[in-house]
């Protein structure tokens, strides 16, 4: 989770991604559950936004991270806005752009793409490996990188679209899957029941807890 790394950040950098900044800071459009793909020197992970304006955002993490670090969101249809965190408390970050964005303009037309066509989730890249499970037998692969809704996985299975899977990895489980494509040594997988925002940090903390313990 998000640590304080410093001490009191000051007024403007609150009223860049606080609540208590809402009436004195620019305008501000609160997105609830609205997820996104955050972007940091550590790699990439999700993130919920929560209070957003023109100069920055307010967000719900699972990583890391300090004060002063540089970060990157990317929306659904791939608008992205760079920053800096300016606060962290608990699960909580601030985060001030560096330059003014129409995020308003932003979530609109993301609201719109939405209505006329299927926007895919947020992608993370994730290099974990894990398990194919098929009816005739456990095989090893790569979780190349993964969304709420799916992931892309290398192995050496040659598997028609529409055959039914299992996924299995730490800190995962075992989700049952749908496949979608296969080409190349790798293969796009639909998750049956999506993972929640929840269940997709306890797995990226779980896998990440497991690597720091064995350095």
């Amino acid at each position: 989770m998000a640590t304080i790394t410093s001490g009191q950040s000051s007024e403007t950098d609150r009223n860049a991604a606080s609540p208590a900044g809402d009436l004195r800071a620019d305008a501000r459009h609160r997105t609830v559950l609205q997820v996104a793909k955050l972007a940091t020197e550590r790699g990439d992970e999700l993130c919920i936004l929560r209070n957003v304006s023109a100069g920055g955002l307010r967000a719900e993490v699972y990583c890391q991270l300090a004060v002063g670090d540089p970060v990157q969101l990317e929306l659904r249809t791939g608008r992205g806005m760079a920053g800096r965190v300016v606060w962290a408390s608990g699960s909580s970050i601030g985060v001030a752009f560096d330059r003014k964005v129409p995020i308003l303009s932003y979530l609109a037309h993301q609201a719109m793409q939405e209505l006329g066509r299927r926007v895919r989730p947020p992608r993370v890249r994730i290099g974990e490996p894990g398990i194919l499970r098929l009816p005739e037998g456990d095989f090893l692969a790569a979780i190349v990188d993964a969304s709420q809704a799916g992931m892309r996985i290398r192995s050496d299975r040659k598997l028609s679209a529409g055959t039914e899977c299992k996924v299995v990895g730490e800190g995962l489980g075992e989700r049952g899957a749908l496949v979608r494509w296969c080409r190349d040594g790798e293969m796009g997988v639909q998750l049956k029941q999506p993972l929640s925002f929840r269940e997709f940090a306890q797995w990226r903390t779980k896998v990440k807890s497991l690597l720091t313990s064995l350095n």
